[in-house]
């Protein structure tokens, strides 16, 4: 099966505050927050400390696209917070393995960024033989300028650094009607800039692209949806919700411990509501707010208050089941978490209930 790629917003600019801003802004709907270039140059390190305290939870990368002293520049970004660094392309063997050897010994990731390689394929396999298995595939800033645009050429050697065992990461001005260009390949990151900075509601940009995605690669993995009798349907998505729940380091009412297990008539996963414990010091009445206003609308029924102070999600209330729509629910509600004051870890959740209503 596979998985569904992550999203990474890439700041672009040229200064620090308004990327600090950015940031916050839509840290909720992303998983990797990337220091772009002009960024690193123009705030250095300032940079990766200030996304670091800001986003605590969140993988940070400094897009160095180092060319030279390859380990000097690894431990310089992982020692300000950094949990990946680029290398570029053209940079010597030295170089890479010197970052490459500082990022193992810290437990970090470095990726080797491709912009003006020519000969991907042979230095791509140059670079597997020394152990590197991240990299990034780009269609550069000044080449969209230019007019260059995505063709089955840049997916054929997308596909075959996957076949080599990569782990490919996508950038080039990407937006959410090009995504689907791409859902056939099992990519593991997308980077998107300006369609979600440039947007009138970053937030809800970075929202619809990443339900996007896991509908997307939800699709392409399974060959369409095949469809269920309303009952199955109605059961599945409950369990994908109380999977999901629980990956977010919630609890539910009652005890998890005494499920007979999914193949019992009587296990919890039965019917359509899912009650779940307020977490504790969480002030209810914002939570719940910030849940329905994070629902999305004609959907509210799905949420709500319990009169013992827990709360619900009811699958059964949506207009219909599906899975951006079950996603969305999760989202709403680690969103609504974290506006509140709790850590939620909402991609865990998401993974927990794609990989529910996939299997």
């Amino acid at each position: 099966m596979k998985t569904i790629p992550q999203l990474q917003i890439a700041l672009d600019y040229i200064s620090l505050p308004p990327a600090l801003v950015m940031a916050a802004l839509v840290a909720p709907e992303v998983d990797i927050i990337e220091i772009g270039t002009p960024l690193c140059k123009a705030a250095g390190l300032d940079a990766i400390h200030g996304i670091r305290e800001i986003c605590p939870d969140k993988l940070i990368l400094a897009d160095f696209k180092t060319p030279d002293v390859g380990g000097i520049e690894a431990a310089m970004a992982f020692d300000a917070g950094a949990d990946m660094i680029t290398v570029i392309g053209g940079a010597a063997i030295a170089t890479v393995e010197q970052a490459y050897s500082v990022a193992r010994e810290r437990g970090k990731e470095m990726l080797m960024e491709l912009t003006g390689v020519r000969d991907i394929l042979a230095r791509a396999t140059e670079w597997r033989r020394i152990g590197i298995n991240r990299i990034v595939y780009h269609r550069e800033w000044d080449s969209q300028s230019a007019g260059r645009i995505w063709g089955q050429e840049d997916k054929d050697i997308i596909r075959q650094l996957i076949d080599m065992d990569y782990k490919v990461t996508v950038t080039g001005g990407l937006t959410l009607e090009l995504l689907p260009f791409f859902a056939d390949l099992p990519v593991s990151v997308l980077i998107c800039g300006r369609s979600i900075r440039e947007q009138p509601d970053p937030r809800m940009a970075a929202r619809e692209i990443r339900l996007a995605i896991a509908r997307l690669w939800s699709d392409s993995s399974t060959g369409g949806s095949a469809s269920r009798p309303a009952s199955s349907t109605t059961n599945l998505a409950a369990k994908a919700i109380r999977w999901g729940i629980s990956e977010m380091g919630l609890s539910l009412t009652v005890d998890g411990r005494e499920c007979p297990g999914c193949n019992s008539p009587q296990r919890f996963c039965h019917g359509s509501r899912t009650e779940i414990q307020m977490p504790h010091g969480v002030d209810r009445q914002q939570f719940i707010r910030q849940l329905l206003e994070g629902i999305e609308p004609g959907e509210s029924q799905a949420a709500g208050m319990d009169p013992s102070g827990s709360f619900y999600l009811d699958v059964g209330a949506l207009s219909r089941i599906n899975e951006s729509k079950v996603l969305n629910l999760l989202s709403a509600t680690g969103i609504a978490l974290q506006k509140a004051g709790h850590s939620a870890n909402t991609r865990a959740a998401m993974e927990a209930a794609h990989n529910i209503l996939n299997e």
